[in-house]
């Protein structure tokens, strides 16, 4: 991924360098006392949303005081409440509280009183309380390749969602900071507004430095505790188990909090559907095949003697749906890293290797799923009810014996298209500018070729829009 990216700027030779001030927005202003004027790093962007609340994260460019304004989303004039984290410090969690469920709010980052970010967000709705379904969108493996990345993260943000949920390996490696730099930077236009909740993955995972910047990240934590790994969420009639599916599940601190987790939502009022979320997990067409520690320790039955309904994986860079051992799951793998071939097992029931996203919709009576691809084409559209398979699949031959999966369903299984050029996709970029992806109306072409593509990745597609050139209609 560098090496290209370090072509792709020599292609652009002066023209990029002469522009870099430009297009960055030129270097942080000093202070007064002669040090450098703290600027956004990375962020803003949320995480741990609920009907009452959210974080706000951000780091700076160097240590300093923040804080964030809250209003009413809608009403700019309004009375502003202002959390603050008088900490000097680059890396920044301001939780803001008190919040009505179900309700918009704007917020703005400021630093020294000058604004360095703003965004907006929807509180969740309370528990027990809305008809209308919970919708968020499940991508993962985002790592690798920056164009096919942002071009999954352009489709995505023409998709209304609650939240976000990823299946985890959202960098190549977790403990290099240029890599987590490229992820906030192309990711930006969809975390500042939507809440992302993830599964860590082995690329997260690769040392201690890697553990600590996830943590530092995505960590999941209750007031006074220590970021975890994992994690639980509830989120109108549905509770999320986010597990850390990379090490022995024998025994140890995680096993003991997801059988008491699971054994409280048991209880829980109100609670319609229960989903796990894992990086690897225990059933994959793709080369990394099932999770044999998850296997091994009999984790499925866990969650299944619980009631949960859904498990979403990712690791394997595919999208496929699946039932295995009687529990229904999806793949999702497809945000960016490079796609693999698929072999198609006895739980699989659809797959396809290709840059995807799904839309899931939790409501009263159904659970709903669209994978798209990234021009927005369906590559599958199923749903469920309480207890009941997936309702797309046609009904077996036969049924089959306890215990064994539905094989007399075949498998749809779409095999790998050609690999995406970093021109291929800025022009997928352009074609799409003019509405959500697989909308656009009239053609488009990119000028710059290459260089467009690396433009993107640095600042993300609204410039990019408006470097498009019309050529037709």
């Amino acid at each position: 991924m560098r090496g290209r990216e370090g072509s792709v700027r020599a292609a652009g030779g002066v023209v990029l360098a002469a522009a870099a001030v430009v297009w960055l927005g030129g270097l942080p202003a000093a202070r007064a006392d002669g040090a450098p004027a703290a600027v956004m790093a990375n962020g803003p962007y949320l995480t741990e949303l609920s009907e009452a609340s959210v974080d706000v994260r951000f780091e700076l460019s160097t240590p300093s005081a923040a804080s964030i304004e809250l209003r009413d989303d809608g009403t700019p004039d309004g009375r502003a409440r202002a959390f603050a984290d008088a900490t000097a410090t680059t890396m920044h969690v301001v939780a803001a509280t008190g919040l009505s469920p179900a309700k918009g709010y704007a917020y703005t980052v400021r630093v020294r009183g000058k604004v360095v970010g703003e965004g907006h967000f929807t509180t969740l709705p309370a528990p027990g309380t809305s008809p209308a379904p919970v919708r968020f969108v499940v991508y993962g493996d985002d790592r690798s390749d920056a164009d096919a990345h942002a071009a999954v993260v352009h489709a995505i943000a023409a998709s209304p969602s609650d939240f976000l949920v990823n299946t985890g390996d959202l960098v190549a490696d977790g403990g290099l900071a240029e890599d987590w730099r490229s992820f906030f930077r192309i990711e930006a236009p969809l975390l500042r507004d939507r809440a992302l909740f993830v599964s860590i993955g082995n690329h997260e995972l690769y040392d201690d430095r890697a553990g600590a910047n996830f943590a530092r990240y995505f960590g999941f934590a209750r007031p006074g505790e220590v970021a975890r790994t994992y994690g639980t969420v509830r989120a109108g009639g549905t509770r999320f188990f986010f597990l850390n599916a990379m090490h022995d599940w024998s025994g140890g601190e995680e096993r003991e909090w997801l059988e008491r987790e699971l054994a409280r939502a048991d209880a829980e009022p109100g609670l319609l559907w229960r989903i796990a979320v894992t990086h690897h997990g225990p059933w994959s067409a793709g080369p990394h095949g099932p999770n044999t520690a998850l296997l091994a320790a009999h984790v499925p039955e866990l969650l299944a003697a619980h009631h949960v309904d859904l498990l979403v994986s990712g690791h394997d860079h595919i999208y496929e749906r699946g039932v295995g051992e009687g529990m229904k799951y999806l793949v999702s793998g497809g945000g960016g890293a490079p796609l693999y071939p698929i072999k198609p097992t006895p739980t699989t029931r659809k797959a396809e290797a290709v840059y995807h996203f799904v839309e899931v919709s939790a409501g009263a009576d159904a659970v709903r799923i669209v994978a798209r691809r990234v021009d927005g084409s369906v590559i599958d559209q199923c749903g469920f009810r309480k207890g009941t398979d997936w309702d797309c699949d046609p009904p077996p031959a036969a049924r089959p014996a306890a215990g064994v999966d539905a094989g007399s369903i075949k498998a749809e299984v779409v095999p790998p298209r050609p690999p995406q050029t970093a021109s291929a996709i800025a022009q997928r970029g352009c074609s799409t500018a003019a509405g959500s992806p697989g909308h656009a109306g009239g053609a488009w072409s990119v000028g710059l070729g290459v260089t467009l593509a690396a433009l993107w990745r640095r600042r993300g597609m609204g410039r990019l829009k408006r470097l498009c050139v019309r050529v037709g209609s």
